[in-house]
């Protein structure tokens, strides 16, 4: 979403360059936003839609994980710090957590912004920046569009989740201290309210604010494959703001490294070693 024509302008230039390597894009006027959408009101000049995009609640999808991991005889441990590993030579025999020894055949480090101390005690150094956002979840709004969005001049993220509305933002490096910044959330309301002027400002001064750490490396790329730290260590980790999209794949690539497999894709480009 664009509220002035010289971001839909900018955005439709990369609107073009995604319809070129095949991911299908459609610059709309905000009469067409409207029509798409109607029943909204948006304050904008127009928009960008990426048609083969979809979104879902991150916390009904960690339950279906659960559950599904559990189904299969998998073990959940909650609340379990890693705080060292047991290794004789090259390889890990355990891991060491506040809650116990776990000893495993093959060990993934998939800590996002966590990584980097649990990957310091083998060695291994993937340097990484925790970036911190908020997210709001309004439970009864008072319209309910039908699409995410990013509120392009603001970067403040909407998204529809069942019959509520979840907005959040922001890119806040503090380490990995999760507590909430009030100038910050206060940002993301004044900002949605312009794009959204249906809400007010006030219909998210009682909500909790969420906080969570994003794992973002320098170069933009995460950490993925086998290391030299551990002969039977695999990394992923370091996706930055794109978790969700990227997790899929990233899994079935770890599945495919534990399981002795060809990977389907080269690694070269996310070698964890790679900043050794």
């Amino acid at each position: 979403m664009c509220r002035t024509q010289e971001t839909l302008d900018h955005e439709a230039v990369f609107a073009a360059k995604s319809n070129a390597v095949g991911v299908p894009t459609e610059v709309l006027s905000a009469e067409e936003v409207r029509r798409r959408d109607p029943g909204i009101d948006y304050a904008i000049a127009g928009a960008v839609m990426f048609t083969k995009d979809a979104h879902l609640d991150p916390r009904e999808l960690v339950k279906l994980l659960t559950s599904e991991i559990q189904r299969l005889g998998g073990r959940i441990v909650w609340n379990a710090e890693v705080t060292g590993w047991r290794r004789e030579g090259a390889r890990l025999k355990a891991a060491v957590t506040t809650a116990g020894e776990f000893a495993g055949e093959t060990f993934v480090l998939a800590a996002g912004a966590w990584s980097p101390a649990a990957a310091e005690a083998l060695g291994l150094r993937i340097p990484m920046q925790a970036g911190k956002g908020y997210s709001m979840r309004l439970p009864h709004p008072v319209q309910r569009p039908k699409y995410c969005s990013l509120l392009m001049e603001a970067r403040v993220a909407v998204t529809p989740m069942g019959d509520a509305l979840t907005v959040g933002g922001t890119m806040e490096i503090t380490g990995n201290d999760l507590s909430v910044n009030p100038a910050r959330v206060r940002g993301i309301r004044k900002a949605f309210v312009k794009y959204y002027p249906a809400f007010k400002e006030s219909d998210f001064t009682e909500l909790p604010v969420w906080s969570g750490l994003r794992p973002c490396p320098p170069d933009g790329m995460p950490y993925l494959g086998r290391t030299r730290s551990a002969e039977n260590l695999v990394v992923a980790t370091g996706h930055s703001m794109m978790g969700l999209s990227l997790g899929p794949v990233t899994g079935e690539i770890v599945a495919q490294l534990v399981c002795g497999e060809a990977t389907s894709v080269a690694l070269s480009e996310v070698d964890p070693d790679r900043h050794a």
